[in-house]
């Protein structure tokens, strides 16, 4: 404590002086482990560093599973070699396809068209005589090829039964619908494609069981079958 001090000046009189105590600097101790500041901080940035991980491997919850590398149609041989393994995020929905870790039943086929870069499903591999399609080779008109892809969905044509005179005056043919959304499995040019003259082109068509023996019966070199595609419409000839 400061007390007042006391001094005389020159006329004889008393004063008196008074000085402020001086403060004290407090110095910074070093935070104890039981500061619950402390604690508090500590645990809130192990936390966010939880949360922040568990984030991060969620995000990164990926499965590897087959995808086709290019058109399958039912019938095709499914290998390893027709198909691209890559990493996707699927969760509850991973056990529908077919993951890159499992084998492949050995001539395993598929059931229904899997385009280019889509993941199989398992269900679509079944053993080929599972299979309700038959594989119909017809002739076709060359004119309709450029529009045919592996895959196409198209529907078929077939020309109606003509009389003798009909045919003697030379009337062009009328055609019928006689399948629809039926699968192109091959065309001239393909890998296993057949192209019997420059007239008339042998394509290879997905049918419904059942159908094979109608449709040969109805495939003529002198009339070869249209394809159209499906949504679109057949022009008659004469026109």
């Amino acid at each position: 404590m400061m007390w007042p001090t006391t001094k005389r000046d020159d006329q004889g009189g008393t004063t008196v002086s008074t000085e402020l105590p001086k403060p004290t600097a407090r110095r910074l101790s070093a935070p104890s482990w039981k500061d619950s500041r402390l604690l508090i901080g500590v645990l809130l940035v192990l936390a966010s560093v939880v949360v922040g991980a568990l984030a991060i491997g969620a995000a990164d919850d990926r499965v590897g599973v087959w995808a086709a590398k290019g058109e399958l149609v039912p019938g095709d041989p499914v290998g390893t070699e027709d198909l691209v393994r890559v990493e996707v995020q699927l969760g509850e929905q991973a056990g529908e396809y077919l993951a890159s870790e499992q084998e492949i039943p050995q001539g395993a086929t598929v059931d229904r068209l899997v385009v280019g870069g889509e993941l199989v499903p398992r269900s679509a591999l079944v053993d080929p005589g599972e299979l309700e399609v038959r594989s119909v080779p017809v002739h076709v008109d060359p004119i309709y090829l450029s529009t045919l892809t592996k895959g196409s969905r198209v529907s078929v044509y077939a020309a109606e039964p003509m009389s003798a005179d009909a045919e003697q005056a030379g009337e062009p043919a009328r055609y019928e619908k006689v399948i629809e959304q039926v699968t192109v499995a091959q065309i001239p040019g393909d890998e296993g494609g057949l192209m019997s003259s420059a007239t008339e082109a042998a394509v290879v068509l997905l049918v419904p069981e059942g159908e094979e023996s109608r449709l040969l019966s109805l495939d003529r070199k002198d009339r070869p079958i249209k394809l159209v595609a499906d949504g679109g419409s057949l022009q008659q000839g004469g026109e």
